[in-house]
């Protein structure tokens, strides 16, 4: 199933809410994530953006939208290039690496960022789908 696409996304939500819901949530983050992957390759080119929305840890929703001038605010924001995010996926590039050249910017409170370190991890591997995704 190759990522981002309209499938990719029904199947990734799915599991993120089972992940993410009451009684069974990791964390108990309240914030918003909004994930840009600009220039995707399979999809035009284009930018596709992710908005999730957590209260008390529980995944109450994920947006997807086109356009990165269409992306909304939130509390925290990732963006990069999709070549870069997928090698941070991948375990060619550390996230820290790719954040400490720029290859990937964050924007949004720091204190709240570090607050989702974890529930970003579980995401990032729940991506993955279980060795379904194609990158």
């Amino acid at each position: 199933m190759k990522f981002l696409t309209e499938e990719w996304t029904t199947e990734f939500i799915a599991q993120a809410k089972d992940t993410f819901a009451p009684g069974k949530t990791p964390s108990k983050v309240t914030l918003t994530l909004c994930e840009c992957y600009n220039k995707v390759p399979h999809l035009g080119g284009d930018t596709v953006w992710y908005m999730y929305k957590f209260n008390n840890g529980v995944l109450e929703s994920v947006e997807r939208g086109m356009g990165r001038a269409n992306a909304p605010a939130a509390d925290y924001t990732s963006d990069a290039d999709y070549d870069f995010f997928i090698k941070t996926m991948t375990g060619e590039m550390s996230t820290a690496k790719a954040l400490t050249t720029g290859k990937i910017k964050l924007k949004g409170n720091l204190m709240k960022a570090l607050k989702l370190l974890d529930t970003h991890n579980i995401l990032t591997e729940q991506k993955k789908l279980n060795g379904k995704t194609e990158w």
